[in-house]
């Protein structure tokens, strides 16, 4: 659906009971999401997982089970939906330490901020409109990361091999957005903190 025929185009991102007339009084119908994504790189490879069905998914990424059955066969970035009120930064912290389990004082990224707005599946003819906010944590060659209970498995791919991979929930179309933007910055490991 296109906005400029539902008379959206003119309308602004003011979600209120109490929004101004180009304002919205209640969440459009097609929905909105506030993400952020954690690309994990070693050298010149970043880390995907697949799911594993495990209740901790609700409370780490408010996601809930039958969510996370019908994605737990491709891969997926480390993401997570926006808590209420928190701030991006510390959304891409709380992916590092809380869903892949990293230390503390790790550093990261400023953020890369991409838009989608496309129909959505489970509402036919609405269009759902995401703000993604993609942070890069990079570390050293010889880092190893652990495999959280709630990940069935995890693996390091090759930048220019990322897109020949077989992603769960459109996480594709968030990696090509960040590739355009990223692979041909050269990305180097900085020494992280002990």
């Amino acid at each position: 659906m296109n906005p400029e025929k539902n008379g959206r185009n003119d309308k602004f991102l003011w979600l209120a009971p109490f929004a101004p007339p180009k304002g919205f009084t209640s969440v459009p119908a097609g929905g909105m999401c506030l993400c952020a994504f954690l690309f994990v790189i070693r050298g010149r490879k970043v880390l995907l997982g697949k799911y594993r069905e495990h209740p901790a998914w609700e409370k780490i990424a408010g996601m809930d089970e039958k969510r996370v059955k019908n994605n737990q066969h491709g891969f997926t970035l480390p993401a997570s939906h926006l808590k209420f009120g928190e701030y991006p930064m510390d959304a891409a912290r709380r992916i590092g330490e809380e869903i892949l389990m990293l230390p503390e004082g790790l550093a990261y990224s400023e953020p890369l901020v991409q838009t989608f707005f496309y129909e959505i599946s489970i509402a036919p003819g609405e269009m759902h409109y995401d703000v993604l906010f993609l942070y890069d944590l990079i570390l050293g060659e010889d880092y190893e990361t652990g495999l959280p209970p709630w990940y069935a498995s995890f693996e390091w791919f090759d930048m220019d091999l990322l897109m020949n991979q077989k992603y769960a929930r459109q996480h594709e179309d968030v990696v090509s957005a960040w590739l355009r933007k990223k692979c041909n910055c050269g990305i180097a490991p900085v020494q992280q903190p002990l």
